[in-house]
């Protein structure tokens, strides 16, 4: 009987501790993580960013790039696949105005280290700018759309293009494109 009181008292110390230390770090995680965000939004623009709103619809976040005029110069979203080859892939997608992709940076991928990885290359990234949801078929070349796979991930190119075409499709569920049609 005595074990198990003294185990019973070490789970609620346990407990305990680790709701304080969850409670105590919750704001610094937030605050990195915003962080984390504004800089991947800043490497997605080519140009300044002198204000930047947050919008949370859709289950997800969109972030508007304004100018010093207050000009929309970009929107961002945050998108996901679970189509990895190392499950989930989470991107920041940014397009122009006119819903052209400018770039996406991928925020956190589980993808093998020198082969599926290279999604997040400029390389890769590359053959999405400009690109819409007019545009060509989104699947990789293999499976004929207009995506180069990359050798020997083919399953992360797929993914990619999916996470990057989901995207697209929040944005312009969210931000109607008239200027496109």
């Amino acid at each position: 009987m005595r074990p198990v009181i003294i185990l019973t008292i070490i789970g609620l110390i346990s407990a305990a501790l680790l709701a304080t230390v969850a409670d105590f770090t919750k704001e610094p995680i937030a605050i990195a993580k915003a962080q984390m965000e504004r800089r991947a939004i800043e490497k997605i623009f080519p140009f300044q960013l002198d204000s930047l709103r947050t919008l949370e619809a859709a289950g997800t976040s969109f972030f508007e790039a304004y100018d010093t005029e207050g000009t929309l110069k970009g929107i961002a979203v945050k998108s996901f696949t679970e189509k990895g080859y190392g499950g989930r892939i989470e991107i920041l997608l940014g397009v122009a105005p006119d819903h052209s992709i400018i770039d996406y940076k991928v925020i956190t991928t589980m993808e093998t280290p020198g082969l599926g990885d290279k999604i997040d290359k400029e390389k890769f990234r590359r053959q999405f700018h400009g690109v819409s949801l007019d545009g060509p078929v989104w699947k990789v070349h293999k499976d004929g759309g207009f995506v180069d796979e990359l050798t020997a991930a083919t399953i992360s190119s797929r993914a990619i293009t999916d996470a990057v075409h989901t995207g697209l499709e929040l944005i312009n569920q969210q931000y109607p494109n008239t200027a496109a049609k």
